[in-house]
């Protein structure tokens, strides 16, 4: 016996199929179909058993046991066993995951929830659009006796059809607008690109795979776009895939109350991992917006003695000042350093210096005596030393305590990129860049 012998049409909609109902072999109704379980490990998912309602009770049947499928009628086995769960178990296989769902569960078999409990209505990341929607529909695809989801639908045309008023809005546009791209367009996503985020009433053993090549790849300004469109539920599951490297970048990309409540709900290692990748300056204005006692234990979780250092020594300023703008990793020099050696330390510090666009040159007691522009420095010989280049006569810097409006007049009158931060004894402390000010005078 064929099973879609009476479904014409090779795409089905997850909308077109609730309360179809499920008869067995010999003719005895046993409910109508609610819902299906899908193996989550394939990119385009297979069903693997149907789930139906019958008195109110949640039944499923295994999709080897269907003989007939159609909108009309679906027909199992007679001696086909029905179990009554609300979910599916389903035995992990050793592959590795590629769809929605990650293999991140507690023993070899798990719990599959329904497909629809899952995705429809649900916010959903679509990793190749760079942006959060709703699921209004699901397709399926009939392949050999297999039934296998392809897309998710998202647009006006699902959200018509799910209401069951396809057919009659169809005639009318046909009658007002024959040729309007609402009759052929569906707006749909593919599968590959769907990363579902089930809400607190999904199993706990059902996770997100949003550790997969998809996601890790896209630019963290896109992460945060879709950290900000999400609920906060959806923000926690996403952020907590993130590794501390990506996870920095994106805080950088968010507002600061957003980027407080994300650091919140991480425990202190992590936050302390995530810190350790921010600027300093950056992560210090970070853990002001925090409770004092998640900020400590998040400082004191970090195992780079420096950078705890550098952190504690900013958050002793103000936030409105110098001091509580600028960054302490800078790059100084001292005045007899050959330009050779310059370009010799910048290779070795690039990654953890914030910016190389002007060097500042100290003396023993790190007092600052001079400036050179990355500019000057790489039009002379290889053998000039640095108080050769430098400008000595008419440093232009700001003490720590000078308040941020202050420091953006004085770096638009001058035009600075970046202005040094000296103590009143002109000890070099640390830097602001055009950006942190920009940050202030857009917030």
């Amino acid at each position: 016996m064929e099973i879609f012998k009476d479904l014409p049409d090779i795409t089905l909609h997850f909308s077109a199929t609730v309360g179809i109902p499920v008869y067995s072999e010999d003719g005895q109704k046993l409910g109508g179909l609610v819902d299906f379980f899908i193996d989550y490990e394939e990119i385009y998912p297979s069903v693997l058993a149907l789930q139906y309602k019958r008195s109110g009770v949640l039944f499923y049947v295994h999709w080897s046991e269907v003989l007939r499928f159609s909108y009309k009628k679906i027909i199992v086995k007679r001696e086909a066993y029905s179990r009554r769960s609300r979910t599916f178990p389903k035995t992990l296989n050793t592959k590795t995951v590629t769809s929605i769902l990650a293999n991140q569960f507690a023993g070899p078999t798990v719990e599959y929830p329904p497909l629809g409990q899952i995705v429809l209505d649900k916010q959903i990341v679509d990793t190749h659009g760079k942006k959060v929607v709703r699921v209004n529909d699901i397709q399926f695809i009939r392949a050999g006796k297999d039934l296998r989801v392809t897309h998710a639908e998202v647009g006006l045309r699902s959200f018509v059809r799910r209401l069951s008023l396809e057919r009659p809005i169809d005639l009318m546009i046909k009658a007002i607008k024959p040729g309007s791209k609402y009759l052929t367009n569906d707006t749909t996503i593919n599968w590959k690109y769907v990363h579902a985020i089930p809400n607190r009433n999904v199993q706990k053993s059902v996770r997100l795979n949003l550790t997969n090549e998809d996601l890790r790849d896209l630019h963290p300004a896109d992460i945060a776009d879709i950290l900000e469109d999400l609920d906060s539920h959806g923000r926690e599951m996403i952020f907590s895939n993130l590794d501390p490297k990506l996870a920095a970048e994106t805080l950088s990309e968010v507002d600061e109350e957003l980027q407080a409540s994300l650091l919140e709900n991480e425990n202190p290692e992590k936050a302390a991992e995530i810190i350790e990748n921010m600027d300093t300056d950056d992560a210090a204005d970070l853990l002001n917006e925090l409770d004092e006692d998640k900020a400590d234990a998040i400082i004191s979780n970090i195992d780079d003695l420096e950078i705890q250092e550098e952190i504690q020594e900013l958050l002793e300023h103000d936030e409105d000042t110098a001091g509580g703008l600028m960054t302490s990793e800078i790059f100084e020099v001292t005045a007899d350093t050959s330009k050779a050696e310059v370009l010799k330390q910048i290779k070795q510090r690039y990654e953890e210096v914030a910016s190389f666009y002007d060097i500042y040159v100290i003396n023993e007691h790190k007092t600052l005596i001079g400036t050179l522009s990355l500019q000057e420095l790489l039009i002379h010989n290889e053998d000039v030393q640095v108080k050769e280049m430098m400008n000595e006569s008419d440093i232009k810097c700001l003490f720590v305590d000078t308040h941020w409006k202050e420091v953006a007049q004085f770096m638009n009158k001058y035009n600075m990129v970046t202005c040094p931060i000296v103590s009143r004894n002109y000890e070099l402390l640390g830097m602001i860049s055009v950006d942190d000010i920009l940050d202030r005078l857009l917030s």
